[in-house]
């Protein structure tokens, strides 16, 4: 089977993916890359230029974002596709970025990382409120900051959607603050080959905070279409 890139959130590291790496290995590499370009186009050059051939490619938020970028921008690299709780259409609040960016490096990244922990997952994943705080304080403010600045270069790719005929999965955290679940629903709609799956109870990061279902499902998806990703 083909190489399995995870594209962590922001401000994430492989803690993120640390259940799927462990629970899928027997099954493919799995390779957890942190990009910080300071633009999508960037991000998606050097992850096409520091991967052989052809691979799978998985991001949650941010990193999925940037994998329906190098998705589109490469469809003959990408032989499949996984996706959680990410929005393919441009960032809808570019001055709450900017601000973001902002706060960053002006020394407020623990007020930051507290308040996207609290916006990003529901009381019950307390722990896991945790463990983002630590990764982000690991990643740091300035990579942190540049994967913020990333989001101003985001493109609309709603229009795109159908020209992926790669098989995808669509992991999608329902009680997500930050993105409904119409908008998984949507994308599921229009993506043509395309499996959606729900996490009741699951915030946005389905890999962390639900990490056995999610290793499941991302499992079951692979041996399925297991030819297509060979």
């Amino acid at each position: 089977m083909l190489p399995l890139i995870l594209l962590p959130a922001m401000p994430c590291d492989e803690r993120m993916y640390a259940a799927q790496v462990s629970g899928l290995s027997d099954l493919t590499e799995c390779r957890v890359m942190v990009v910080d370009a300071q633009s999508f186009d960037a991000g998606a050059e050097h992850l096409l230029t520091s991967i052989h051939g052809r691979f799978i490619i998985a991001g949650t938020a941010y990193g999925g974002c940037l994998a329906i970028e190098t998705a589109i921008r490469a469809p003959e690299r990408v032989a499949g596709l996984w996706l959680m709780n990410c929005n393919p259409g441009a960032h809808p609040d570019l001055d709450a970025v900017r601000e973001t960016s902002f706060r960053l490096r002006s020394g407020q990244l623990d007020q930051v990382l507290e308040e996207f922990a609290t916006a990003a997952m529901p009381d019950t994943a307390a722990d896991c409120r945790t463990v983002f705080i630590e990764m982000g304080r690991v990643i740091g403010a300035e990579v942190f900051a540049r994967q913020s600045d990333a989001a101003l270069t985001r493109r609309d790719h709603w229009d795109k959607l159908s020209s992926i005929v790669a098989p995808t999965l669509i992991t999608w955290g329902m009680v997500d603050r930050f993105l409904p679940t119409g908008i998984g629903e949507e994308m599921a709609r229009l993506m043509p080959h395309a499996q959606l799956d729900m996490l009741e109870g699951c915030g946005h990061f389905p890999s962390l905070e639900q990490p056995l279902l999610t290793t499941a499902l991302a499992r079951n998806w692979l041996l399925k279409h297991q030819n297509a990703l060979t």
